[in-house]
């Protein structure tokens, strides 16, 4: 059984020609490359029922030249722990939704303690539990951060950043997020709630999204492949 967050590359017809558990701190481009593929968009992340870990199906193509599609995002600035304190690893899988209805986006504010992005919009979504779909994972985290139900969902992207500095509690950690985008619909909008009180969300709200610049955004919502998001739009809304 595999563990850890697992890439696997597919060709347009089908085949797969790479299959690695995505080292820590790595980009999931650089390993395809590395193996002499480019990597030209996602087909499907699930976690298998025999297996310990997440399996993240990608399209790709023989690498030609050295231009290639990257999933690295730049990260906020690292930190080095005090002499003596060894940072704590961790590698995480998240899924984050992008939903817009009637000009409006779904978004959700960071809380007042989340280091570096506080009071900042980002797109609704958090950390898939161990063993859980990311698609189930999506979904509720949407619910706990918004109090909205998603209808249909198609994954859009991968993003990654790595760093090193201090959780909320005051650990060290070198850390890694793998960022699962999904395009998404919410059928019948509901009173916008955030169930996860004390949280790292305070906050939800349809924001209109030509007036984005004027909030003060984290790099998910901040990010030029945002405009792609919203340009490839998802299924499409009733």
């Amino acid at each position: 059984m595999s563990r850890g967050i697992r890439i696997v590359g597919v060709t347009l017809a089908g085949d797969e020609v790479v299959d690695v558990v995505l080292p820590h701190g790595a980009d999931p481009s650089d390993e395809l490359h590395r193996r002499g593929w480019s990597m030209t968009g996602v087909r499907q992340a699930f976690t298998p029922s025999d297996e310990e870990g997440v399996t993240i199906q990608v399209s790709v193509v023989a690498e030609v030249g050295e231009e290639r599609h990257t999933t690295w995002v730049p990260a906020t600035s690292g930190e080095r722990p005090p002499e003596g304190v060894d940072a704590v690893v961790v590698q995480r899988l998240a899924a984050y939704a992008v939903v817009v209805r009637e000009g409006l986006v779904l978004a959700t504010r960071l809380a007042a303690d989340v280091r570096g992005a506080a009071h900042r919009w980002t797109l609704p979504g958090g950390g898939v539990d161990p063993g859980e779909d990311p698609a189930t994972g999506l979904r509720r985290e949407v619910w706990e951060e918004t109090g909205q139900y998603l209808g249909e969902i198609r994954l859009l992207d991968l993003l990654t950043s790595h760093w090193v500095g201090q959780a909320p509690d005051g650990t060290w950690e070198d850390y890694q997020v793998v960022r699962l985008v999904y395009a998404a619909t919410v059928p019948e909008p509901g009173p916008l709630v955030v169930h996860d009180q004390g949280g790292t969300t305070s906050e939800a709200a349809w924001l209109d999204v030509d007036a984005l610049a004027l909030h003060q955004r984290a790099p998910l919502l901040a990010a030029d492949r945002w405009l792609t998001w919203r340009g490839g739009g998802g299924p499409r809304q009733p």
